[in-house]
């Protein structure tokens, strides 16, 4: 009596790894076609959002690619492709912990600033500062917001993208703060706070 070998279905799946590890597009094509559709509910069981599913798929295809002649059982890719995407999906879970461990109390309170309500304080002040600096002229309005999104504004940079002198930057960043203390909504809020 002689074994039979594996199923016609484990050899198909065999030489399909084998022809696209040899880099036959065809044999890829069909891999993804086969096995695309259960990485998907796989990474969803991990209730991804669905660009963190592709992008969970997508890593295990390209882990898949740079890893296929390393399979030691060819047959067996349904169940590596499995594991992998569990993995991906893992990692994409763990990019959202953000765990500080720490002796010092202190540092724990520096993580108040991702609550929810100092997230919907600084939505809140935002807007009044979008609000107050849509007041001032447009030239200003640039001016100010290329001195904010900067810690250590260069003069000489904001004066070449604005087409200013660099000696009217400080005057008139004078004039705009003076223009911003009169708006009432942002008085009102500085205020309150």
């Amino acid at each position: 009596m002689t074994p039979e070998g594996p199923p016609p279905q484990q050899r198909e799946l065999a030489s399909l790894v084998i022809a696209a590890g040899s880099g036959d597009n065809v044999a890829w094509s069909r891999l993804v076609g086969r096995f695309d559709q259960m990485l998907r509910r796989v990474a969803r069981s991990y209730r991804l959002a669905p660009q963190d599913v592709d992008d969970a798929v997508q890593a295990t295809w390209v882990q898949l690619y740079e890893h296929i002649h390393r399979l030691r059982d060819t047959s067996a890719v349904a169940g590596w492709l499995a594991t992998t995407v569990r993995r991906q999906s893992l990692t994409i879970l763990q990019r959202r912990v953000r765990e500080h461990l720490t002796d010092e109390p202190e540092a724990m309170l520096a993580d108040d600033r991702c609550s929810p309500d100092t997230s919907l304080m600084e939505d809140e002040r935002r807007l009044v500062l979008t609000r107050a600096l849509s007041t001032l002229p447009e030239r200003q309005r640039e001016l100010m917001t290329l001195i904010a999104s900067e810690a250590a504004p260069d003069y000489k940079q904001i004066g070449a993208t604005l087409g200013m002198p660099v000696g009217s930057i400080g005057p008139t960043r004078a004039r705009c703060m003076a223009r911003l203390q009169e708006h009432s909504e942002l008085r009102d809020y500085a205020a309150a706070c």
